[in-house]
């Protein structure tokens, strides 16, 4: 299939103007212009009110061996994408970043008893040195947990959004 040339008025998800598209592909020209605002004509006495004949947005194809299906299929790829769910994280997924931002965070909170900050390491009682604060375990459970919790909430609310699809008719209200 080879499209030669589409034309027609669409409305891109960032504006409510509606815009005037025209692009051909042999020249590989594109315009698109902000459709100008006019005076309607009449309704149509067997249109409905805001049905005055002409669709609001439409797009017309034209080239050799089209097939519905497939300039259905390319269009959809241009369409704002349903976002993927996100997987729950675990320890062994965090960054080094991740890691030392954790510690940035949490290095001055209190010790266990038999520790101390000598000021750049943490010193045991029997003198062994760690960058590390001792509960640093922890601390990164507790951050894997917190980061599961913003996911799980995230994906909720992805399940609660409505996609349709493109080519999808909107009910009537």
């Amino acid at each position: 299939p080879r499209v030669r040339h589409i034309l027609g008025k669409v409305k891109f998800s960032d504006s409510e103007k509606t815009m005037e598209v025209c692009h051909n592909t042999l020249t590989n020209s594109l315009t698109i212009v902000p459709v100008l605002e006019g005076p309607t004509p009449p309704p149509n006495s067997r249109s409905s009110p805001q049905d005055n004949g002409q669709p609001e947005c439409y797009l017309v194809f034209i080239g050799c061996s089209l097939k519905e299906d497939s300039l259905k299929d390319w269009l959809r790829q241009s369409a704002k994408q349903r976002p993927q769910r996100k997987a729950l994280k675990t320890r062994g997924m965090l960054t080094q970043q991740e890691i030392k931002n954790i510690h940035v965070k949490r290095h001055l909170d209190p010790l266990p008893a038999g520790y101390f900050y000598n000021g750049t390491q943490f010193v045991n009682f029997f003198g062994d040195k760690t960058d590390f604060h001792p509960l640093m375990d922890q601390f990164m459970n507790d951050y894997v947990e917190e980061a599961n919790r913003e996911i799980e909430r995230y994906n909720r609310e992805l399940e609660q959004q409505e996609y349709r699809d493109l080519f999808e008719q909107k009910p009537k209200p």
